[in-house]
């Protein structure tokens, strides 16, 4: 539950991982905003080094050029998001700050279960106050009408399923869209022969308010999925093998794959309908 601190007007918490993971522990902390009517200060602690699997790769760096959980250019990218939050006061730099909750205990103190599971549920399994029904909205932007038209595709380099073929994708390539790094676009039109443009972005809202407008979202486990999920927009997720941890299935139009053929049929249905 949660610990007491001086600051009585505001909830505050602290966060070290990355964005994805920022998205889906706003689901609990949207709960408690509801439940104590204080809204929640967050406090995120940058230049963490990335623990991720071997081999795994992060486009987010520090000076030195490690791979960090967040930097300062990721954290900009992130606050007009939080802000656009009715139930988020601030998002700062944690500077050493006591809090009421310490997300990070999850991570080095709390066994939740990670990497597998549901990633929103971590949290709600750290701080039971903060369990919600994960079919309903947390995330709140208003759509953009730039990609009405458009699916919006977004595949990074980790956490991938290498039994997939994007292939089949050549011959709708004119309805895609691609969200990510050049370095991401590039791979993966290149490995897939597909010619598709890629969005630019000064902002983290500014991908939520596109991927709210899109027709549907498409990707593996990423921040980009866990914005749609948020957003409860139709969706699909490439599920990876070995930590599954986004879950598919929870709410309407919310689908996952592991085979090829369910990825076809789950795009060919989204497409037909939207």
């Amino acid at each position: 539950m949660l610990k007491e601190e001086e600051n009585k007007n505001f909830i505050t918490v602290k966060h070290l991982a990355n964005a994805g993971d920022i998205v889906a522990a706003l689901a609990g902390l949207k709960e408690i905003y509801k439940k104590y009517g204080k809204k929640i200060i967050f406090y995120q602690w940058l230049n963490v080094q990335a623990q991720y699997y071997q081999g795994a790769n992060h486009p987010v760096l520090d000076n030195e050029g490690n791979m960090v959980c967040m930097n300062k250019t990721t954290f900009e990218m992130m606050k007009p998001l939080l802000l656009a939050q009715e139930y988020i006061e601030d998002f700062r730099e944690w500077k050493g700050e006591k809090v009421h909750v310490d997300l990070d205990i999850i991570r080095n103190k709390l066994f939740v279960n990670m990497p597998f599971g549901m990633i929103q549920s971590w949290s709600m399994f750290a701080f039971p106050d903060m369990a919600c029904d994960l079919s309903k909205s947390w995330l709140s932007v208003s759509p953009s009408d730039k990609y009405k038209d458009k699916i919006i595709i977004n595949f990074t380099e980790r956490y991938r399923n290498t039994m997939i073929s994007y292939f089949f994708l050549k011959e709708h390539q004119k309805d895609l869209v691609f969200s990510g790094t050049e370095k991401e676009h590039k791979t993966f039109c290149e490995l897939w022969g597909i010619d598709v443009p890629r969005i630019e972005l000064t902002s983290f809202l500014q991908l939520a308010e596109y991927i709210k407008g899109c027709r549907f979202f498409m990707g593996n486990q990423s921040s980009g999925w866990n914005m749609a999920n948020a957003m409860s927009v139709p969706r699909i997720v490439e599920m990876c093998q070995f930590a599954p941890n986004c879950q598919p299935f929870v709410g309407e139009y919310n689908y996952g794959f592991y085979h090829q053929d369910a990825l076809e049929y789950y795009f060919n249905e989204l497409k037909s309908k939207f």
